[in-house]
């Protein structure tokens, strides 16, 4: 048997075109039996339910973090009835924002991440991980991050001025504007409903954390954070203390009162620094960034209010009996198998 002949990579051409063809070439030299494109969502859909229902064990997929979500979600909701613990999915780094492929540890060269894949088959690097399953009362998706307030005003500038289109300085024009203008409106009373969970801080001298079966918390916190994976966009270590498998997902509250203080700490934000940011808050009088490990929460607001899962943007706008749009996020615990590379898997089966 040639080694993938077990596999099936699926290529978003929108995404990269030139590294797709440069990774065409690789995939032809190791004899790969079942490589395709699909351009449009029904057609990668398809693909996606045929892997689910056939006899192949792994599904490779090539595209950014978006289309790592959707293959997600199409997988979910073709095989959720019947899931089998022998299929698992891989993500190959094919957009300019790669959260999950940075929270798994693939590595960065086309020909790396192949050999690395193939290994992970051979060896059976396979990792069962949570998902969070998103209801706002509209409809329901899966992710691993979840975003609300300055990051989904950040989506929705870089949509409308950039028309959606990758690279990184459409995405700090988008970032600015979001912090310049939206940094005080989204300072707004937020209800969150938490359940079965505990308040974890991380401090660098100490830790505090405290359980409980039910907690609500108000806040006008600007950015929300609602994770199982650490990394979004490119690097952005924006929930470091996550862990994929704990049947918990993490809700980062980064409660700054000021558009200086989230400037001035932003290089610490984005590498996951979040200890240091705390120290100095603490010192200061100021709020810290809170972090909450939980199985359910329930995020309400008065007003509609835009999100992002896995940085895709969607909106919450439906209101219930009391006036208040609410998004509903329950962990699923193991719910999908990553096939990923050695350095992860071994921090999780060390023995």
């Amino acid at each position: 048997m040639r080694k993938f002949d077990n596999a099936v990579f699926l290529i978003n051409p929108n995404r990269f075109p030139g590294y797709s063809r440069k990774l065409k070439k690789i995939l032809n030299i190791y004899g790969t039996s079942h490589v395709v494109e699909c351009d449009k969502p029904e057609e990668f859909r398809k693909e996606v339910e045929a892997f689910a229902a056939g006899s192949k064990q792994f599904l490779l997929i090539w595209g950014g973090d978006g289309t790592a979500n959707f293959a997600i979600n199409a997988y979910m909701s073709a095989s959720g009835r019947t899931l089998t613990k022998t299929k698992a999915l891989g993500f190959l780094r094919g957009g300019s924002g790669n959260g999950i492929q940075d929270s798994y540890e693939v590595p960065v060269t086309i020909r790396a991440q192949v050999r690395s894949y193939l290994e992970g088959m051979e060896q059976g690097f396979i990792q069962p991980v949570d998902l969070i399953r998103v209801d706002d009362g509209r409809t329901s998706v899966y992710c691993q991050l979840l975003g609300i307030g300055l990051d989904a005003k950040v989506l929705e500038y870089r949509e409308g001025a950039g028309g959606g289109r990758p690279g990184i300085l459409n995405y700090i024009f988008a970032s600015l504007r979001s912090w310049y203008k939206d940094f005080y409106p989204l300072r707004g009373l937020k209800k969150l409903q938490m359940e079965e969970g505990k308040y974890a801080f991380k401090g660098p001298r100490s830790n505090a954390e405290f359980p409980f079966d039910s907690f609500t918390r108000e806040t006008r916190s600007p950015l929300i954070e609602i994770a199982t994976r650490p990394y979004y966009a490119k690097m952005f270590k924006i929930a470091p203390d996550v862990v994929c498998n704990s049947g918990f997902m993490d809700i980062y509250s980064f409660n700054f009162l000021y558009r200086r203080e989230l400037l001035f700490n932003i290089f610490d934000i984005w590498n996951g620094w979040h200890r240091r940011i705390n120290r100095h808050q603490a010192k200061r009088g100021r709020p810290v960034i809170e972090r909450y490990e939980v199985k359910r929460v329930a995020f309400s607001m008065s007003k509609p209010f835009s999100y992002h899962v896995d940085g895709e943007l969607r909106y919450c706008d439906t209101a219930d009996a009391d006036g208040q749009c609410t998004l509903k996020c329950t962990i699923v615990p193991s719910a999908v198998n990553f096939l990923v590379p050695d350095s992860f898997y071994r921090k999780f089966h060390p023995f």
